[in-house]
């Protein structure tokens, strides 16, 4: 019996600290897709470039009218908050800011939504954005050497992460 009892506990312990690891992870719906490519030409051989884009059409439909709504408030000189940092629009361009450590909905610009779509599932769509930008920021932060690695946000923004760590951000597919 008291092996049994200490085998219980050691099983009930394991599934505690599982749940804690779990618990820390933001789930999503694979609404977003990230691809990297490697380029080739002689100017930056081995430089990395990221882009973010949806991945199904319901996902299209949330991201078209989020970049819509986050264009236009850029334009106008207002902040986006895109989870765990903010893009701010300067004289010289945009300025990327730290924003939340722990990302959750209000970590972000609130887009108008079209008749069709629904708040709950706009969060669960600017969440897995969020892991999504995470994932492709954090991979061109260890390869931005010797050359700045690009992660581009489909039709909104394009990222450069320079070896020494800074992150730039400019338009992509518009003006401001």
């Amino acid at each position: 019996m008291g092996n049994w009892k200490r085998v219980s506990w050691w099983v009930a312990v394991m599934l505690l600290l599982t749940a804690a690891a779990l618990a820390k992870q933001v789930a999503t719906h694979d609404f977003f897709r990230v691809t990297q490519t490697n380029s080739r030409s002689a100017s930056t051989p081995g430089a990395w470039r990221y882009t973010v884009a949806p991945r199904t059409q319901e996902a299209r439909a949330y991201w078209d009218a989020a970049v819509e709504d986050w264009r236009r408030a850029l334009k106008i000189g207002l902040r986006v908050k895109l989870g765990a940092f903010e893009v701010v629009p300067t004289e010289t361009g945009l300025r990327v800011l730290p924003l939340c450590e722990e990302v959750h909905p209000d970590c972000f610009t609130r887009p108008s939504l079209r008749p069709g779509l629904q708040g709950w599932k706009l969060d669960l769509v600017l969440l897995d954005l969020h892991n999504a930008l995470d994932l492709a920021l954090g991979d061109a932060k260890k390869h931005a050497k010797p050359y700045p690695a690009t992660v581009t946000l489909s039709k909104f923004l394009r990222f450069t992460v320079h070896p020494d760590g800074r992150v730039e951000a400019s338009p992509y597919g518009w003006r401001p």
